[in-house]
C-alpha cells in the first residue's frame, strides 16, 4: 500500500483516499479546545512555568551530555555545539510558548 493517493493526485487529495464503505469521523476542533484551555490565566502561567522548567533542563542537561566522550565530539567544538544546542532549545521552547501567548 501506498502513502501517496496517487489517483487523487489531480483531485488535491494525496495523502488519503475516498472510500464510501468507511463512515466518515469527525475529528475534533482543537483550536478551540486550545482557547477554553488557555483562557484561565492560572492554567495559562502553570503550563508557562513548566515549559520554563523543561527549557532549564534541556539546557543544564545539554551542557553536561556534549562534553561526554559516547558523543564523540572534538574537544574544541564542544562550546560551539553547547551553543547551538541552546539555541535549539530557545527554538523550541519558543513554540511551545507560542501556543498560549
Amino acid at each position: 500500500k501506498h502513502f501517496v493517493a496517487w489517483p487523487g493526485l489531480l483531485e488535491g487529495r494525496v495523502f488519503y483516499e475516498t472510500d464510501e464503505s468507511i463512515p466518515l469521523v469527525r475529528v475534533r476542533d482543537l483550536y478551540t479546545r486550545e482557547v477554553e484551555l488557555f483562557k484561565d490565566l492560572g492554567t495559562s502561567l502553570l503550563y508557562s512555568a513548566c515549559i520554563v522548567v523543561f527549557w532549564l533542563h534541556m539546557l543544564i542537561g545539554w551542557k553536561k551530555v556534549v562534553p561526554a566522550d559516547a558523543m564523540q565530539i572534538p574537544k574544541d567544538h564542544v562550546k560551539t555545539v553547547t551553543v547551538l544546542g541552546w539555541f535549539a532549545a530557545t527554538a523550541i521552547v519558543s513554540m511551545y510558548l507560542s501556543v498560549v501567548w
